[in-house]
């Protein structure tokens, strides 16, 4: 008679030729099996990904050494090109210093000429000087332009008819008559250039 032993997890301990032999239930296998495969598809997605993130270093890194050969071939060719750079720059400072004289002598050009047409229309033409004060260069020469076109007698003092016929309009010089003009104009439509009869 055989000997058979009823283990508690269910297996049958049956001695084959001396030597025992655990049978268990075949729904234990497939539980253990299925583990197993659960496992290894768990690890073969990792290992998956390990390779998929380690394609994309090796990629990068490949990228990174091309831009870096790259880098230093330009760096290289810059080196070359510009090997007289000190001197480059030596001729730019000089040219920034005399950019930097040029730009203050023309101020001061300016400055000078804007301060002779306003003595000019004011000593000609009877501008006011309160009127002038705050105008720039361009400004003040269309005003000479347009005074220019009632001669240097424009400071006298005319009777015009500010109210359209009704005759007790306010006097009005030539010279601020186009002023007027030339400020309504502005206002409306933006600077206007005047240009001096030939």
């Amino acid at each position: 008679m055989v000997d058979f032993t009823f283990n508690k997890d269910g297996s049958v301990d049956l001695p084959v030729e001396g030597k025992p032999l655990r049978f268990v239930k075949e729904s234990d296998l497939l539980a253990v099996k299925g583990g197993i495969e659960s496992k290894q598809k768990e690890w073969d997605t990792k290992e998956a990904t390990y390779n998929t993130q380690l394609a994309e270093a090796n990629r990068l890194r490949e990228e990174s050494h091309q831009n870096l050969l790259k880098t230093q071939a330009e760096k290289e060719q810059i080196a070359s090109k510009y090997n007289d750079y000190d001197t480059l720059k030596g001729k730019v400072g000089e040219l920034e210093k005399n950019n930097a004289t040029l730009t203050e002598s023309s101020g001061k050009y300016e400055k000078e000429l804007a301060d002779r047409i306003k003595k000019e229309l004011i000593s000609l033409h009877g501008a006011k000087e309160d009127a002038l004060k705050d105008k720039d260069l361009t400004q003040l020469r269309n005003i000479e332009s347009a005074a220019s076109i009632f001669g240097t007698n424009g400071h006298k003092k005319a009777n015009y008819d500010g109210g359209a016929g009704s005759g007790g309009g306010a006097s009005e010089s030539p010279l601020d008559r186009a002023k007027r003009i030339i400020e309504e104009h502005e206002t409306k439509h933006g600077r206007v250039k005047v240009v001096s009869p030939k």
